[in-house]
């Protein structure tokens, strides 16, 4: 079963979330900041996380780079979750290298391709 960590400070946000990945047979965790979030990591790994950019504690921005660079997670997809607009979701996840980006509020069915999609490339 692909385990999915939420980094999310909105608790209905990310309340909905874990719930859509547990219905759909995920394992999932909530992280509400920064420093959850890596006390989360570095006791567990996942196939997945999805990560929003205003957190209290740090911008999902810097996180990701700590993500990389000290956590092992070069490899696993780390897709940010914002309520911009999609296109400048688009750019500013390139921008700052993450895998993918889903644009809130989103739809369940939206949710669950992005999270399908990058979960089983890493499975590959």
């Amino acid at each position: 079963m692909a385990k999915v960590i939420v980094i999310e400070d909105v608790p209905d946000s990310a309340k909905l979330a874990k719930k859509i990945l547990i219905k759909s047979g995920y394992e999932a965790v909530i992280a509400s900041d920064g420093e959850e979030a890596i006390q989360f990591i570095s006791a567990e790994k996942y196939d997945l996380v999805l990560l929003d950019l205003g957190l209290p504690d740090v911008d999902g921005q810097t996180l990701l780079g700590m993500l990389r660079r000290n956590y092992g997670m070069e490899d696993t997809p780390i897709i940010v979750c914002t309520a911009w607009p999609p296109e400048s979701a688009k750019r500013m996840s390139e921008a700052y290298g993450f895998d993918g980006y889903l644009s809130k509020p989103y739809r369940v069915a939206d949710f669950l391709h992005i999270v399908e999609k990058f979960i089983s490339q890493a499975n590959e």
